[in-house]
């Protein structure tokens, strides 16, 4: 398990575009006879499609989802030509169906033999925007199995264009992972992954405070339960850290910042936009228990995120991890932008 993070603050564009270079090392290492699936909101990056036309023309089996409103860029002309449009053939090129946002980005990769697959998940799109002027994040992980197929099969309804999110709303429990991809039948905080996550905690143990991070683009007004949930535990104890993108914060902002028991010193990202969908904790659980987990993903604090609403609907999904190098990692990145990258808003 590897997370990967750009820095758009950096003066160096190998560590602005590290979430997009990883993503296309993992590409140019598989050989002839894989295959690629690749998921992609918005891809102008220079040079992504042509590692693509490479992998297609050494045997690599590619296969590309792409979102509906982005599907006319004449960046990816070449690609429609290379890969074709037939669903039957050995590799394709895909525009999302269903009146569904494709708002996933991930890449998986089969290694045959003794090899092991590889799922890559992102919080970016392929752009350079996203890269210099975003902070994205990236999770990789290799030989899990169970996480691929999970994927390669939410990656195969959405290519044959299905909106039922009954279908679309799937969840499991792999060796390193929960993951969830959405939308949901329903939403509302009895069905938010982030508000159960939230829902499980005990805010002090032995004089110490269980620590929750948030580092999230999005915090829209159809979910605002999340800003009360996390006043309650602020005011019980818990040390809350929140940085965010602020002009796509709707009223959070102020709920959360507003005088009296749980108010939140929450942050606004200075010099580059926020992207990424981080939320961490570490302390311990509702029963008392040590707890140390990360989510990550495409799944940004949203309404069209979780659920349908009158806005439309997305594809996405999040996932949840306890590896502690991984969570140390998520955690650490919120407290450097939150350091170095920050002002308290007024």
């Amino acid at each position: 398990m590897r997370a990967v993070f750009g820095d758009p603050w950096s003066s160096k564009r190998h560590r602005q575009d590290a979430v997009i270079e990883s993503a296309m090392e993992i590409i140019d290492a598989t050989p002839a006879g894989e295959t690629l699936l690749v998921s992609i909101f918005n891809m102008t990056y220079p040079g992504f499609d042509d590692t693509l036309i490479r992998a297609h023309r050494r045997g690599v089996h590619v296969k590309v989802l792409v979102n509906r409103e982005k599907s006319g860029r004449k960046r990816y002309d070449a690609l429609k030509r290379e890969l074709g449009f037939d669903t039957g053939a050995e590799s394709w090129f895909v525009v999302r169906g269903g009146k569904v946002r494709m708002h996933s980005k991930f890449v998986l990769a089969t290694r045959s033999g003794d090899r092991e697959d590889v799922v890559w998940m992102s919080s970016g799109n392929m752009t350079i925007a996203s890269g210099r002027h975003q902070a994205n994040e990236a999770l990789e992980i290799t030989g899990d199995a169970e996480l691929h197929a999970f994927f390669a099969e939410q990656f195969a309804l959405m290519a044959r264009g299905v909106k039922d999110a009954a279908k679309l709303a799937r969840s499991a429990t792999t060796p390193t992972a929960v993951v969830q991809t959405y939308p949901l039948p329903e939403g509302g905080a009895a069905n938010d992954p982030v508000y159960a996550l939230l829902d499980d905690i005990t805010c002090v143990v032995a004089g110490k405070p269980t620590v929750i991070r948030m580092a999230q683009l999005f915090f829209t007004d159809e979910r605002l339960y999340l800003a009360d949930k996390l006043r309650e535990l602020k005011a019980a104890g818990c040390d809350v850290r929140l940085v965010g993108h602020m002009s796509q914060w709707d009223r959070a902002k102020s709920v959360l910042t507003e005088p009296g028991a749980g108010r939140i010193d929450v942050r606004s990202t200075q010099g580059a936009a926020l992207h990424t969908k981080i939320t961490t904790i570490q302390g311990w659980d509702a029963a008392g228990d040590p707890l140390e987990i990360a989510m990550a993903g495409s799944h940004n604090l949203s309404g069209r995120a979780l659920t349908r609403i009158p806005e439309g609907v997305n594809d996405e999904f999040s996932i949840v991890v306890a590896d502690p190098d991984t969570v140390r990692a998520y955690s650490d990145f919120v407290d450097l932008v939150i350091e170095k990258h920050s002002k308290p808003i007024s």
